[in-house]
């Protein structure tokens, strides 16, 4: 990737509160870019206000179910890039709520979409999707970018199949500059979504439980990317987005490193042993039968047209993950 791509140029980080968002702000402000982020709030254990990067970035609140807000915001501020990471990323939130899962996960993308559309100077978009798109898919294999979106046991997964479609038509229809990347399983400091593995274990452990498993065996595959690696996947999809093959396209970024959940959870109570000097348990309570289950995606795409590999090794990124944890533990309110 160019290093001096960013410096000096306007990005827009729609959803820049949230875990992923941070962690891409935090790579946009290395790079020397001028970085707004737009949010519905930030929260006290936002990565954002955590590390630091409040005073460095232009903060706006809104909300992306707001399209005359959204056409504004950017007529203002002019990105050369705009970055839409704002979801409602919760799956049982989104079975109780599923018209609010969809005006902000639909509709909040179509609104960036025409905001960006009707703008002069921002022409290039990435989009935040996810590999909940594939469904409920029974892949042996690592997922490729052109299998189909199968039905799926919840509400989320279809929202993020709709606006994944739309962000790429908007590059076949409008010549806008779209990317799409698909993530699954992401992981790193900041991570407040305790319905996912890594921060859910992470709480057990600090209050001295051992790791669990509930619902499987732990036989299942699965891979675990950090957030830094995310952050610089946004960051190569933005640099190449008006490059034949990039524009219009949707990208899977994930480690590479597949393994089971059950061998998941062992590195990380391992990493924490480590990382705090503190002594769990580290194989899990398994509450759950085997399931035959490998989610985990292909980034053969990635690599050949975006040059981008992932680089944390996953000790590494736990250890450095639980440490992050352990100090942050009261701000946390864990």
């Amino acid at each position: 990737m160019d290093t001096n791509f960013w410096r000096g140029r306007e990005v827009l980080v729609v959803g820049g509160a949230g875990f992923g968002g941070a962690h891409l702000c935090e790579a946009l402000l290395k790079r020397e870019a001028r970085v707004t982020v737009l949010d519905r709030g930030l929260p006290p254990d936002s990565y954002v206000r955590l590390a630091g990067l409040v005073a460095r970035v232009a903060f706006v609140v809104g909300d992306v179910r707001d399209a005359a807000a959204m056409k504004l915001l950017v007529a203002r501020t002019e990105p050369e890039t705009v970055f839409v990471l704002a979801a409602q990323p919760i799956v049982s939130i989104s079975n109780s709520l599923p018209l609010e899962t969809a005006e902000v996960n639909i509709l909040g993308a179509y609104h960036m979409l025409e905001a960006c559309r009707l703008s002069r100077r921002s022409r290039r978009l990435v989009f935040a999707s996810s590999g909940a798109y594939y469904g409920a898919t029974e892949a042996t294999a690592a997922i490729p970018e052109d299998a189909p979106p199968l039905p799926a046991a919840n509400i989320y997964a279809p929202s993020k199949v709709a606006a994944d479609i739309a962000v790429r038509s908007y590059a076949r229809i409008y010549g806008l500059q779209t990317v799409v990347c698909r993530w699954m399983n992401t992981y790193g400091p900041g991570d407040t979504n305790y319905t996912r593995i890594v921060p859910a274990t992470l709480r057990r452990l600090l209050r001295g439980e051992r790791p669990l498993i509930d619902g499987t065996d732990g036989s299942n595959v699965l891979e675990l990317l950090h957030a830094r690696d995310m952050a610089e996947g946004y960051l190569a999809a933005a640099e190449r987005a008006a490059e034949p093959g990039v524009c219009g396209e949707a990208f899977n970024f994930g480690s590479g490193a597949p393994l089971t959940l059950r061998e998941a959870l062992v590195e990380l109570a391992r990493a924490w042993n480590t990382a705090t000097g503190e002594r769990v348990p580290e194989e899990p309570i398994v509450t759950g039968p085997p399931v035959r289950s490998a989610k985990y995606l292909d980034i053969t795409r990635a690599r050949e047209r975006l040059g981008w590999s992932p680089s944390i090794a996953l000790a590494e990124g736990l250890r450095e993950t639980a440490a992050w944890y352990a100090l942050h533990r009261e701000r946390l309110g864990l």
